[in-house]
């Protein structure tokens, strides 16, 4: 890890990780909107280290925020 943005988006893909798979222990939550965020720390990162340092950080910030509110909210049982 050489710069700041290769720390932030480092850490906001742990945090997502480790709530997906708290949640996939006892529920079943969508895959989509964790990868949308990992992806979010891809491009922000790739950002970061070429130059465009607003773009990244507003990227780490409307993920950390997404994440919290996938966090907040619970996702429904699919029942059969």
């Amino acid at each position: 890890m050489e710069t700041l943005y290769d720390l932030m988006a480092l850490t906001l893909f742990i945090a997502t990780a480790g709530i997906f798979f708290y949640r996939y222990r006892s529920e079943n939550p969508p895959l989509a909107p964790y990868m949308l965020i990992s992806l979010t720390c891809a491009v922000s990162n790739w950002l970061g280290n070429n130059g465009g340092g607003v773009g990244a950080v507003l990227l780490l910030i409307a993920g950390s925020f997404y994440l919290l509110h996938i966090a907040g909210a619970p996702y429904a049982e699919e029942t059969e």
